[in-house]
């Protein structure tokens, strides 16, 4: 899917800070393209303020006075409601409809459209529309906020993309190479032998004991800031294991 071929119309919204947050929730999830049939000003500082970080948005809106003219270019077009009726059809849930949004973005423009704060959208703008799209709410109160429902459905696109997986990579040498975790359990080995572990006739406790730390470690994925960690706190052992032999050879 390619995201530049998603659209976002809002028609005849009535609040500057509604299309300023709906630009910002359009930025969070990638999604470039705003188109503005008969809405109020949008180029304000109010808009501004609430579209943070979203001013290329907002200057780059194209505005429209016909709803018919700013989707003429589109191959799918989903308006968002929560009303049915005789006129209005049944709207079918967008989770459900991402599939075909999916596909038709791979090459085709897709415009979804909002309807004002008050009313949403009018029987006469839905039918523009291949189909009526619902957004999953709680039924106890099920009305959205304009710049709540773009963000919800700029998610939920936004959300059958590549990007969305977190890339949560951590930095070069994060973690404790072979090298590091042999060493460190060459320190424990040294530790553990001074607490009498030891592999003796029907008991191999030293090298069990050693064997369980090492798949532990490598299970865990051993980050450097634990090696050193653990380097410095078998060192403070050892330490106190010669300070204690030292006592006891002077007493």
């Amino acid at each position: 899917m390619n995201l530049e071929n998603i659209q976002i119309v809002l028609v005849r919204a009535e609040n500057p800070a509604n299309i300023g947050q709906a630009a910002r929730a359009m930025k969070n999830f990638g999604l470039s393209k705003l188109l503005l049939v008969d809405c109020i000003p949008h180029q304000v500082q109010e808009a501004y303020s609430l579209g943070w970080n979203a001013k290329e948005i907002l200057d780059q809106a194209s505005v429209f006075s016909s709803l018919q003219d700013a989707i003429k270019e589109s191959v799918l077009v989903i308006g968002f409601t929560r009303r049915s009726g005789h006129a209005r059809g049944e709207p079918r849930s967008f989770v459900e409809a991402l599939p075909q949004v999916m596909e038709t973005a791979t090459d085709h423009q897709v415009a979804l459209l909002f309807g004002n704060e008050k009313n949403g959208l009018s029987n006469e703008e839905l039918r523009y529309c291949h189909l009526a799209a619902i957004l999953p709410t709680s039924q106890e109160h099920a009305s959205l906020n304009l710049s709540h429902a773009v963000a919800i459905a700029s998610f939920l696109i936004f959300s059958q993309t590549p990007q969305s997986t977190l890339n949560l990579r951590k930095p070069e040498r994060y973690y404790a190479t072979q090298a590091e975790l042999g060493d460190l359990m060459t320190d424990f080995r040294r530790v553990l032998e001074a607490l009498d572990y030891q592999d003796v006739e029907m008991n191999d406790l030293l090298t069990r004991t050693l064997n369980n730390l090492s798949r532990l470690f490598k299970k865990a994925g051993l980050e450097r800031r634990e090696f050193h960690l653990f380097k410095a706190f078998l060192s403070r052992v050892e330490q106190e294991f010669a300070r204690r032999l030292l006592e006891e050879k002077s007493s």
